[in-house]
């Protein structure tokens, strides 16, 4: 049995462009995925993306 990290499933409106969900679909159907799921997934990746700090020219020289 594999386990898994907990979810919860909450339920949000988004209003995005006709673009984005063409490309969405799109994208859905290369990488034989459900529209759902790959939004879940590219959601979770920005908002943790966002979450990090970007690196400036002040800390890429820096070493620990």
């Amino acid at each position: 049995m594999t386990d898994k990290a907990p979810t919860v499933k909450q339920l949000y409106r988004l209003s995005v462009e006709p673009r984005v969900v063409e490309r969405l679909a799109k994208l859905a159907g290369r990488l034989g995925e459900p529209r759902s799921r790959l939004a879940t997934r590219l959601f979770s990746d920005a908002v943790f993306a966002a979450a990090k700090p970007a690196a400036t020219r002040e800390t890429k020289g820096r070493r620990a």
